[in-house]
């Protein structure tokens, strides 16, 4: 078959039609058209237009991807759901989060790192360990970096005072703040301890 017309997209100028034999074929990313050096006169294979095809759409995939961790980092899930949502294939999206693990673009055990280091302050390990199940963060990872970066018991004391400022000291804001506490991922047992430590003193 040969090239007959390629041609810019007009509500999409990073994407190009392909035209076969006078007849439209597919949309091809910019990039692989400039990459394989196509051109109208030029003859292709239907093994070459397969490969071309899927190329295309590696790169389409890769771009939307970069663009969406490029301000927040984001699981595996979370990118191959965001992938799967914007309809690319299943196997280009594998080989898309494939290419990011190996230059550490996409990396569950730093994102756990993180989330745990800017959220412990203000959330219990089972709220923790919670919110990185569901963003797909495997356990034995969600175990490894709760154990290292998160302290319940310390964490919960400043919360704990903060939020009883001002209040009277009585069973009702007892009751109010453990159901608080409890709200933000921290067990029976260290909320009734820190309550019992800031009761005591009145």
């Amino acid at each position: 078959m040969k090239i007959t017309k390629l041609e810019v997209q007009k509500k999409n100028k990073d994407r190009v039609n392909l035209y076969l034999d006078d007849e439209f074929y597919c949309g091809l990313s910019l990039e692989a058209v400039v990459k394989y050096a196509l051109k109208v006169g030029q003859e292709l294979e239907i093994q070459k237009l397969e490969f071309l095809q899927n190329d295309s759409e590696r790169e389409i995939a890769q771009n939307k991807a970069m663009a969406y961790i490029s301000k927040y980092q984001k699981t595996e899930k979370e990118l191959r759901d965001y992938l799967i949502k914007k309809g690319f294939d299943e196997e280009i999206v594998l080989k898309v989060i494939k290419k990011l693990k190996e230059y550490n673009l996409v990396d569950d055990m730093s994102y756990a790192k993180n989330y745990i280091k800017s959220k412990s302050k203000k959330s219990g390990r089972r709220k923790l360990s919670f919110e990185l199940k569901k963003r797909g963060i495997a356990d034995d990872m969600v175990e490894e970096n709760i154990e290292e970066y998160s302290n319940d018991s310390e964490n919960i004391l400043p919360l704990c005072e903060k939020y009883l400022k001002n209040k009277p000291r009585d069973y009702k804001t007892k009751q109010k703040a453990y159901r608080f506490l409890a709200s933000r991922g921290f067990i029976g047992e260290d909320i009734m301890r820190a309550l019992n430590m800031f009761f005591k003193e009145e």
